[in-house]
């Protein structure tokens, strides 16, 4: 676990690239610096993230800064692509799968279908009336799923969950690439 980490941009300074009072390196959606020709992904940049309108986010998992520097690579080679694609975190501790998809900041509810005793659980994280991201313990796939429901730009409500928290699993099509 790293808390407090902050990203290692002082050497930027005065570069004249944009740094965030964060300390982060702003890009756009192909990974381009407010400096021509100058690209940056990983965990030290905040791009725009199409599931929160674009709104300048950070994210620091290794499946996001491998989606940026794939853009980035598209780019400096002369094919022009925007990054599009929804943060997807998972793990397995103690023979327990865990996962992870979504953009859940500002979230405002948890609606949980499962068990917490047995250790079998989709939590639905909303914020609003809408899901932003969808978390699950055993649950596989899931959380895959989500990923792809709001890869195609479908939104998931609230309503739709406490009716039939996985009615909405029958609309995934699972050949999209996050």
């Amino acid at each position: 676990m790293g808390l407090g980490v902050v990203p290692a941009t002082g050497f930027l300074k005065g570069s004249g690239i944009e740094i965030t009072d964060r300390g982060f390196v702003t890009v756009n959606k192909k990974m381009q610096t407010n400096k021509p020709d100058v690209y940056a992904v990983g965990d030290l940049t905040e791009f725009p993230l199409f599931l929160v309108n674009n709104e300048s986010v950070n994210i620091q998992h290794w499946q996001m800064a491998h989606q940026q520097g794939r853009i980035a690579g598209l780019n400096i080679a002369g094919k022009p692509t925007e990054i599009h694609s929804v943060p997807f975190f998972w793990s397995v501790v103690c023979g327990k799968s865990i996962r992870y998809a979504g953009y859940g900041s500002g979230y405002d509810d948890v609606v949980l279908k499962g068990s917490l005793e047995e250790l079998k659980f989709v939590a639905y994280y909303t914020k609003g009336e809408h899901v932003v991201a969808v978390a699950t313990l055993n649950s596989d796939p899931v959380a895959a799923q989500a990923a792809d429901y709001f890869l195609s730009g479908r939104k998931l409500t609230k309503e739709e969950i406490k009716k039939d928290p996985l009615a909405w699993t029958a609309k995934v099509s699972t050949s999209t690439h996050l």
